[in-house]
């Protein structure tokens, strides 16, 4: 769960190179017709009301800054061709660049891979000019980089947004929520077996337990998650960046707070814990402690119910372990169990009187059956059941 040199030797899903800026003329603010029905080109700020937005994002001078897996850009609008106006802040490379998928009237998505800095992409051309969805979807996580739309240019005239669904979804999570890796699957063939490591273009969240879950409740869904992060301590042992206080960020890395009025999700998922639970490999702090841990995971649970009230919080862990860790040190066995203490911080909230608290229990997954992903994270199959898991407990207990 944490980036590690990229060892390429394994067949990648998906081969495509970033696209060219068109040589087109350049676009105006006005209509995109004219009186003779002639469509021209027309340029939609960032910060246009008709671009519907769903994801944590920010206002800048010159645009909207977004970087979490999931952002998702819609517009409608009536011509024959869009295009996009970027400015990228991935570093390029293997695990620095940042890859959209582009989706037109609902068809199968098409990735595309972004260029560091300013440029100008087109996302659709040729289309019968009619009226048109165009969805940009970002696939890779905040550590790849942040992103800024700086404007949507249509060959024609934008329209008002497609509605939104009614119910609302919040994911809070690291890499297994992120969609890390879900392009990979592999089954380990021997005990020494190593698999890939991360690669940026492999990243998909739309394959991810999340996005699937969803899916199926026809649901909008906001992620804000972050690789090798946890409660209390990352996977590196530091304890900067700690998912608590992540989730008070619009962008991880940049100082605008998100405003979470913007969305009031009907459901929040927390699937944190496991980063916690694998720290500490060659120290002294090889066992999570069970004091910071549900001291961390109590206070998000207080700022989430505080700042959506009538939210069901489900609680989950998985599917990279359920959190059992146990060590022998000169025959003397001592353990932690991350997943009964999140079960204990769960009947604490509902003593207390919230009982829209809920414990989830995640599988283990299951590698030699159903694959692995990079790094050993889960697979899209893997991803699949923990989504149908997710998806019955939610309509079974959560939303009945």
């Amino acid at each position: 769960m944490t980036r590690r040199k990229v060892v390429l030797g394994f067949g990648l899903c998906l081969w495509m190179s970033a696209c060219r800026a068109p040589s087109v003329p350049a676009p105006s603010s006005d209509a995109g017709a004219s009186s003779s029905g002639v469509l021209t080109w027309v340029s939609v700020p960032a910060s246009d009301a008709r671009l519907q937005y769903t994801g944590r994002r920010y206002t800048s001078g010159t645009g909207v800054v977004f970087s979490h897996p999931g952002v998702t850009v819609r517009a409608r609008f009536w011509g024959d061709a869009v295009r996009m106006r970027l400015n990228d802040f991935g570093l390029g490379g293997d695990i620095g660049t940042n890859w959209f998928d582009v989706s037109v009237d609902g068809a199968a998505p098409k990735p595309l891979a972004v260029r560091s800095g300013e440029s100008t992409y087109v996302l659709a051309s040729g289309l019968e000019t009619g009226l048109h969805t165009v969805e940009v979807l970002k696939r890779t996580e905040s550590s790849v980089g942040h992103s800024e739309l700086m404007a949507l240019e249509v060959h024609g005239e934008l329209r008002e947004p497609p509605s939104r669904p009614a119910l609302r979804m919040e994911l809070v999570g690291d890499s297994i929520s992120c969609g890390y890796g879900t392009e990979v699957s592999l089954i380990p063939d021997s005990p020494s077996w190593r698999a890939p490591t991360f690669n940026s273009k492999n990243e998909n969240p739309s394959r991810g337990y999340g996005w699937l879950t969803a899916r199926s409740l026809g649901a909008e869904l906001v992620t804000v998650c972050y690789s090798g992060h946890g409660m209390y301590r990352n996977l590196d042992m530091s304890t900067t960046d700690l998912l608590p206080a992540l989730y008070e960020l619009a962008v991880p890395g940049q100082p605008a707070v998100w405003d979470a009025g913007l969305y009031s999700p009907d459901v929040v998922v927390i699937n944190a814990g496991t980063n916690d639970a694998f720290a500490g490999y060659g120290t002294s702090e090889f066992l999570p402690s069970e004091t910071a841990f549900k001291a961390a995971y109590r206070k998000l649970l207080a700022r989430v119910r505080e700042l959506h009230p009538k939210a069901r919080i489900v609680c989950t862990l998985g599917s990279m372990t359920d959190g059992y860790k146990q060590q022998d040190v000169n025959g003397t066995v001592t353990s932690a169990h991350v997943g009964t203490w999140i079960t204990e911080l769960v009947a604490e909230r509902n003593r207390a009187g919230d009982a829209r608290v809920y414990r989830h229990q995640m599988a283990v997954q299951n590698p030699e059956a159903d694959g692995v992903a990079e790094d050993w994270h889960p697979s899209a199959t893997t991803h699949r059941k923990m989504a149908d898991s997710l998806t019955r407990f939610l309509q079974d207990t959560v939303l009945r």
